[in-house]
């Protein structure tokens, strides 16, 4: 199916307008490849054809432009990715944000951003519900204590993370045999989430270019492997979003091949161990 240098212009306008994902001319293929099964789904002549039917419906959110986003949107995630920043979380963040919401008496509040298909969510569920029933679990926290938002601009993967339910393959891949025992029970072929875990995460579908679907401010927000996909514009803008989300003193997780070049101001580096997080400067 031909994809010309000018649809494709257009149809990269389009995608990066409604996502802020920056896809050049070198991501011809990825585009041909993901959208020819909307072309045909629709009974469109070719990419010509979504072009125009995504124009005339552009000033607005519709099934058609929903199913582009969906088909170009990479849903690539695991359990603990990057273990060691899940354990310089347990170990240094969690226990500092804990002492600081106990002593102002309010709850502590995350938001995993660009949640996928769920699992850095239930990750950090695991870690905040070790913390809270470990040997070190502050007597007066408790669950409802801390509140732990999820989200993602594909409602396909927001669907899926609601279900708590993998494959055995996506939990072999990053939980430990007694995390497996302990968080999950068997469902066919499949291995679903515990009750509690569920209930533990709130799930939306939301956009990074738009307000946060919660409002702030947040002590601690994941957005991990999502502003390499963003033009320089676009992830100053979404970085000044993510800071205003947080509270003085919060915590900005950024995946491990990302950095805050040129956007730091406000920002602090900290590192624990292999880990890097960024704190909001107090003003």
């Amino acid at each position: 199916m031909h994809l010309s240098p000018e649809t494709l212009t257009q149809l990269t306008a389009l995608i990066r307008q409604w996502t802020g994902l920056a896809l050049g001319s070198d991501k011809a293929y990825l585009i041909r490849h993901r959208l020819a099964p909307v072309v045909r789904s629709c009974g469109f002549a070719g990419f010509d054809d979504l072009l125009l039917r995504l124009q005339a419906t552009s000033a607005g959110s519709s099934k058609l432009q929903d199913a582009v986003v969906e088909a170009i949107t990479t849903k690539e995630t695991s359990f603990f990715r990057d273990p060691w920043l899940f354990d310089a979380l347990l170990q240094n963040v969690l226990p500092e944000l804990v002492r600081q919401a106990v002593s102002s008496r309010r709850r502590v509040r995350i938001w995993s951003a660009g949640t996928s298909t769920g699992q850095e969510a239930y990750s950090l569920a695991i870690i905040v519900r070790e913390f809270l029933y470990g040997s070190t679990r502050p007597n007066e926290f408790r669950d409802a204590d801390i509140s732990l938002l999820a989200s993602d601009i594909s409602g396909e993967a927001i669907d899926v993370a609601r279900t708590g339910l993998f494959s055995q393959s996506e939990v072999a891949k990053g939980l430990s045999e007694a995390r497996q025992r302990r968080f999950l029970a068997h469902n066919g072929d499949a291995r679903l989430m515990n009750e509690s875990l569920r209930k533990l995460v709130q799930f939306r579908v939301a956009n990074l270019l738009r307000p946060s679907p919660e409002p702030g401010p947040f002590d601690l927000i994941l957005c991990r492997n999502v502003l390499i996909y963003f033009d320089e514009p676009t992830r100053a803008s979404v970085c000044r979003s993510l800071h205003s989300a947080l509270r003085g003193g919060g915590w900005l997780v950024i995946g491990s091949a990302e950095s805050l070049y040129g956007m730091s101001e406000g920002w602090e580096a900290v590192k624990f161990g292999r880990a890097f997080v960024y704190r909001k400067q107090v003003e």
